[in-house]
């Protein structure tokens, strides 16, 4: 029998997918004898569900950002969300079984936690009987990840394990990895040719800002605000696909005293974030981790409640990142951080890089090919 592991992922933020990706290509590469396949959850789905939920879901981030971290509390803590999520299951299920069982892997991956949910019912069902694992891709654990079905856990740190525990999910069961992220972005590019690329200056700080593709980060107001601060800095805005932004940003580049430089999608990011000294982001698991990869800190502004505000408080306690709320906040922290006579700024980075784990790809690879090939 062929040599699979199946990857099933969910287009709600990219890094679930990107995280399917990293695995997957780290596998390929040192075992070409191996096949992998990345599905989508919403492939299986009525696309009027799939749409349906990831318009909701971005809407809700847009505008009402607060709903969306009392639906997050609720569903961690809700019976009714439990059984909510087994009438989900029930539903949905089918068709991703009838698609496990024609590929016939070896291992099920999930990178998200509704394809968990659905892999796990199917298995107490006895639908399936192929060995699954879950790679958590925050520095939390929302408990609509925790199922006893799953043969195996990958998380960021001991305190997601001692999560796990608590709900009966055995230690020997979790592995601390990090989250994975792309081989990229563990070998760091050469600032100076990146800067030259990008027609930069070699002796400004560089200040990256980036998450601002689905319109949460206030990205322009950003930039409008740091033309307000009068030391020598440079700014790198990165649109992604959102063209609307990548205009209204692009006025910036001619009118800012900051020499500005705006990106739409880029392919790059692990040589933009190889030129930065700090990052101006919300608190993404999977960008932040790539961040942490390359020692690069946060200045995390307005984390969204939910995952986003206790991916914050990780990176917080470890010293990892700043915090700033409001755009007078978000100054006064700039200010602090790059101008005035202290160490914060290298402490940052060096703490950046204690906690970053640019080889989490390759140890859950590797730990997969050897638990279920070899």
């Amino acid at each position: 029998m062929a040599k699979k592991i199946l990857f099933i992922t969910a287009p709600i933020g990219a890094g679930h997918i990107k995280a399917a990706q990293a695995v997957s290509q780290t596998v390929t590469a040192s075992h070409p004898d191996l096949q992998t396949e990345i599905c989508n959850v919403f492939d299986f789905f009525h696309p009027i569900i799939g749409n349906t939920i990831l318009k909701t879901y971005l809407k809700i981030l847009g505008i009402f950002p607060q709903a969306y971290g009392a639906m997050y509390s609720w569903g961690n803590q809700s019976e009714l969300a439990l059984y909510g999520r087994e009438i989900v299951s029930r539903f949905l299920a089918r068709r991703m079984v009838n698609y496990i069982d024609s590929f016939q892997p070896s291992v099920i991956v999930c990178t998200h936690a509704t394809p968990a949910g659905l892999v796990a019912w199917s298995k107490r069902k006895g639908l399936l009987s192929v060995p699954a694992a879950a790679i958590i891709t925050d520095f939390v654990i929302h408990r609509l990840w925790v199922y006893p079905e799953m043969d195996r856990y990958f998380v960021s740190h001991e305190n997601m394990v001692e999560y796990l525990n608590g709900y009966g999910i055995a230690r020997k069961s979790v592995t601390i990895t990090g989250i994975p992220v792309g081989t990229s972005f563990s070998r760091p590019c050469d600032r100076v040719e990146v800067l030259k690329s990008l027609t930069l200056h070699q002796d400004r700080k560089t200040i990256l800002i980036m998450g601002g593709g689905a319109g949460i980060l206030p990205m322009d107001e950003i930039l409008e605000m740091c033309d307000q601060l009068d030391k020598p800095l440079q700014f790198i805005a990165i649109a992604g696909k959102n063209k609307q932004l990548y205009n209204k940003l692009s006025k910036f580049e001619s009118n800012s005293k900051h020499p500005i430089k705006v990106l739409g999608y880029v392919d790059n990011v692990n040589e933009i974030m190889s030129a930065a000294d700090i990052l101006i982001s919300k608190p993404g698991g999977m960008s932040t981790s790539e961040a942490l990869a390359l020692g690069l800190p946060l200045i995390i502004y307005r984390p969204i409640p939910g995952q986003e505000e206790a991916n914050t408080r990780y990176l917080l306690d470890n010293k990892a990142a700043l915090r700033a709320d409001s755009l007078p906040e978000l100054m006064a922290v700039m200010r602090n951080l790059l101008f005035a006579d202290n160490d914060e700024l290298v402490n940052l980075q060096q703490q950046a890089v204690r906690i970053g784990r640019p080889n989490a790809a390759n140890d859950i690879a590797e730990f997969l090919v050897k638990a279920y090939f070899y």
